[in-house]
């Protein structure tokens, strides 16, 4: 059906006719397949698993597995949502666009800031584990501090060169770099399935049939605790929305790989926990939170054959942190081409077709930001702190796209109970749970991350007065927007 909305909408800066963005960015650089791949790796299979598995064998006693598949459906009803979204107008804002558009451009607004926010702290977490892990590749003290300053520097500016010289070569970098990840990670896989089900090798945790169950081990576990923990694993599924205006097929490709990637990344995390956890007992797990992962793999093979675990999570950092801050560039290009950000952010390079500003200012940031946290221990309770909201930030508008597509929708689920479950039930059931689990989850906040997830909304605000007050920008005129499926034909 045909995504249309009611008669002349009042339009953006840099939209067509039917409301689409043409902000000159590269079209048609991007296949579906580099699309699907884009979306997985900047969920990090490999480094978020590494960092999460151990809280998570904690949090639900070894049923960890189970709350990966069950918050597998409400993400995939919010990944049909930007499809349904995506068909509707194409704007490398995603999220911030339609919401303005389908809600209200204030809200709009904030909805994108959110999106900066979980966007830009993410790829600073994302980056922080890579210096420790390169030098234990090499076998040096994964301590070093000079060490970890050159590893940060030399693999953030290699994301950045990569990122600005277009997205075609970002793509193939991602395609390149997460082939060997997945290798590795599903070799792993299959090692830990053998050693831990079918030979129950010495020192390995034995497992049982409460590993299936919803909580776990004796009732010890929490089903809330560890779907609290597996929506940071899905952060970042949505990546492949922001390069909507460079993919081909633009109205269909960027949102069927985002609904494939939350299927694909449920499976592969539910496979990751299940054959890796029971490697080794919990309580040395337990030790070993940081970077698990590798700890695992030794306790299976030995450090020698480890250090593929460790590439495995090398690469999955390179390719995560790529990812999100290609997405972020977009997200604030969009938003500085409407002027609602400074107006650099909106500069597209005329070389290379890709906001090159934006991309290069939030690389130096992440690089900078990253390097003080390797200097001074002071900060390394801040940045525990960014990996504690960033959930919470995506899954907040996660949530609200889901409820822009209800809005949006809201005649055409009039029409057949068909239309109502998939244009609303869905949505809304999907909205629903990611925005409990955001509200669940800063219950158990303690001050320091209430203290900065308040400094994220008061800066947010702040913002948006200066878009509105000083930029004057045209964006808060839009005139709100719905489906009318009574004024379209099918197609």
């Amino acid at each position: 059906m045909d995504m249309a909305t009611t008669p002349e909408p009042t339009q953006t800066p840099h939209a067509d006719a039917a409301g689409n963005a043409d902000h000159g960015l590269k079209p048609n650089a991007v296949s579906l397949g580099q699309s699907l791949v884009f979306s997985v790796a900047s969920s990090a299979p490999g480094q978020a698993t590494a960092v999460t598995i151990a809280a998570l064998v904690a949090a639900t006693a070894y049923s960890g597995g189970v709350a990966v598949l069950i918050t597998t459906f409400p993400m995939l009803a919010i990944a049909y949502a930007y499809h349904r979204l995506n068909m509707w107008t194409r704007d490398c804002g995603g999220s911030y666009m339609w919401v303005g558009k389908a809600i209200n451009p204030y809200i709009g607004f904030l909805v994108g800031w959110i999106m900066l926010a979980g966007y830009l702290l993410g790829t600073v977490a994302d980056i922080l584990p890579i210096g420790p892990a390169v030098l234990s590749f090499f076998g040096l003290p994964a301590d070093n501090v000079a060490g970890s300053l050159l590893t940060v520097v030399v693999a953030g500016s290699l994301i950045i060169a990569t990122a600005v010289v277009g997205v075609a070569v970002t793509a193939r970098f991602q395609v390149l770099i997460a082939s060997v990840e997945y290798v590795i990670l599903l070799a792993f896989c299959a090692i830990g399935i053998y050693r831990v089900y079918i030979e129950h090798a010495p020192g390995t945790v034995h497992p049982t049939w409460e590993w299936f169950s919803l909580n776990g081990v004796g009732g010890q576990g929490s089903l809330i605790a560890g779907m609290l923990i597996t929506v940071y694993l899905f952060t970042g599924w949505d990546s492949a929305l922001y390069l909507n205006e460079e993919t081909e097929r633009p109205e269909r490709n960027p949102g069927v790989a985002a609904m494939l990637s939350v299927v694909v990344l449920g499976l592969f995390y539910a496979l990751l926990v299940f054959s890796l956890q029971g490697a080794a007992p919990a309580d040395q797990l337990q030790e070993h939170g940081g970077d698990a992962l590798t700890f695992l793999a030794t306790a299976l093979v030995g450090a020698g054959w480890a250090k593929f675990m460790a590439l495995a999570v090398i690469l999955s950092v390179l390719g995560t942190t790529q990812a999100f801050l290609v997405s972020a560039a977009r997200i604030s290009f969009s938003m500085g081409s409407d002027r609602v950000l400074p107006p650099l952010f909106g500069r597209v390079s005329q070389r290379f077709k890709t906001p090159a500003f934006a991309t290069i200012a939030f690389g130096v940031f992440m690089i900078v930001a990253t390097g003080l946290y390797v200097l001074s221990s002071s900060i390394s309770g801040a940045f525990d702190v960014v990996v504690s909201i960033t959930g919470v930030l995506f899954a907040t508008f996660y949530a609200a796209t889901g409820l822009a597509t209800a809005i949006f929708y809201r005649k055409l689920a009039r029409r057949s109970l068909g239309d109502l479950v998939s244009t609303m039930l869905l949505p809304l059931a999907g909205a629903v749970v990611l925005a409990w689990v955001a509200f669940r989850s800063i219950l158990e906040f303690d001050t320091d991350a209430l203290i900065s997830l308040v400094a994220v909304v008061v800066l947010g605000v702040a913002m948006l007065l200066v878009a509105t007050l000083r930029y004057r920008s045209e964006f808060f005129r839009l005139r709100r927007e719905s489906f009318d499926p009574d004024s379209e034909a099918t197609r």
